[in-house]
C-alpha cells in the first residue's frame, strides 16, 4: 500500500506540503497540488478518511508537554516543534510542567479532552498507564512507554561514550560528573552510565555530584556547584549540561583557576548559550532540530493514519569544540 511518503517522493515535494495538498490547510502552489495529483493517481494512494476530513474533524493544534522552558534546549526544541508544525498548518500549544507530576497529569487530562490532535511529551514524571490509555497520537521524545508510543530521542550512550573519549583524549585523571538522579531508565540517562564505563575501563577515578532532573536554571546550578565547591577543587575534568558548565566556569575562574590549563569543562546539549559564553563551552551537543523534525513528522503521520512509521528513532550526536577542553 502507497503511503504519503511515496506521494511526497514522487511529486518531489515535502511530506508537509502533500498534507496541506490533501487536508486544504494551507497554500500549495498551483503547479506542486498538479504533480501531487498526478503522483495520487499513479500510486493509486488511498487517502485515508480520517485525514481527508481534517478540516472538519480536527482542531489543528498539537500540544507539546516539557520538563522545563528555562532550560535552553527545550526552548530550541520547542522553536523548532513550532517551525514543523505550522508547516502542516499546525498550530502549537506548549504545557510546561516545571517538573512536577501534577501539572504534567493537568495538562495530559486537558489535551485528551478533545482540545489537540496529537501530543508531542518531553515529560518525565508519570506512569506509562498515563499517557498508553489515551487514545489520540503521542510521540515521546525521552520516555520509553512501549511499542504503541513512537519514541524518538538523541543517541546519549553515544553522547556519554564521546564525553569520555574526550576526557582522555585531553589527559583527564580525576573525574567529575555531574548528573541527574533518575527514579525510571531514559535514554537521557545513558549518557551518564556510559560515561562512568567508559572511564572506569580506563581506570580513571569518578566521582557523581546528584542534581534534581527537574531543576535547569542557572542559578540552581550555581548553588549546587557552590555545595561541592571542595570537591570541584580537586579534580582536572567535569562532565556536566551546558547551564552546569556555565555555572562551573564562573565559580572556579573567580578563584583563580585557569580553563582549560587546570580545569577541563565538558557541557551537553550544544545550544547556542555555549557559543556565546566567554569561554566558549566544548560540549556534547544534540541536534534539536533534527529531534524536531523527526518528532513532529511522526505525529503526523500517526494523525493520518500512515502505517509506514518508524517508532524507534535515534538521533546523532556530535562533538562541539569550545575553549573549555
Amino acid at each position: 500500500m502507497s503511503t504519503i511518503n511515496d506521494v511526497a517522493k514522487l511529486a518531489e515535494v515535502s511530506i508537509a506540503t502533500v498534507s496541506r495538498a490533501i487536508n486544504n490547510s494551507g497554500y500549495v502552489s498551483e503547479e506542486a497540488r498538479k504533480k501531487i495529483d498526478q503522483a495520487i493517481n499513479e500510486l493509486d494512494y488511498i487517502v485515508n478518511e480520517r485525514a481527508r476530513n481534517l478540516s472538519k474533524q480536527r482542531s489543528g493544534i498539537i500540544g507539546v508537554i516539557i520538563p522545563d522552558l528555562e532550560n535552553p534546549f527545550y526552548g530550541k526544541l520547542i522553536k523548532n516543534i513550532e517551525i514543523e508544525l505550522y508547516s502542516y498548518g499546525y498550530k502549537t500549544m506548549v504545557c510546561n510542567t516545571i517538573g512536577t507530576s501534577n501539572r504534567e497529569k493537568e495538562y495530559i487530562d486537558m489535551l485528551d479532552r478533545n482540545i489537540v490532535d496529537g501530543i508531542i511529551t518531553c515529560a518525565l514524571v508519570l506512569e506509562d498507564y498515563v499517557y498508553t490509555r489515551i487514545k489520540k497520537p503521542i510521540v515521546s521524545t525521552d520516555h520509553d512507554f512501549g511499542p504503541s508510543i513512537p519514541l524518538i530521542h538523541s543517541d546519549h550512550r553515544r553522547g556519554g561514550y564521546l564525553a569520555a573519549k574526550k576526557m582522555l583524549e585531553a589527559g583527564c585523571k580525576n573525574v567529575v560528573m555531574v548528573g541527574a538522579r533518575w527514579d525510571v531508565k531514559t535514554p537521557s540517562s545513558e549518557r551518564y552510565t556510559e560515561f562512568e564505563k567508559i572511564l572506569k575501563e580506563n581506570k580513571i577515578p569518578i566521582q557523581t555530584i546528584y542534581a534534581d532532573w527537574n531543576r535547569m536554571s542557572y542559578p540552581y546550578y550555581t548553588q549546587l556547584m557552590s555545595e561541592y565547591y571542595d570537591v570541584l577543587m580537586n579534580v582536572d575534568g567535569i562532565f556536566t549540561s551546558d547551564i552546569g558548565a556555565i555555572a562551573l566556569y564562573h565559580l572556579v575562574a573567580d578563584q583563580g583557576r585557569q580553563i582549560p590549563k587546570d580545569l577541563k569543562i565538558l557541557g551537553y546539549d550544544g545550544m547556542s548559550i555555549t557559543k556565546i559564553s566567554k569561554p566558549v563551552i566544548s560540549c556534547i551537543r544534540q541536534d534539536a532540530e533534527e529531534l524536531a523534525k523527526r518528532c513532529v513528522n511522526t505525529i503526523m503521520k500517526l494523525i493520518c493514519g500512515d502505517e509506514n512509521i518508524e517508532y524507534h528513532q535515534i538521533i546523532d550526536v556530535t562533538f562541539q569544540q569550545g575553549d573549555t577542553l
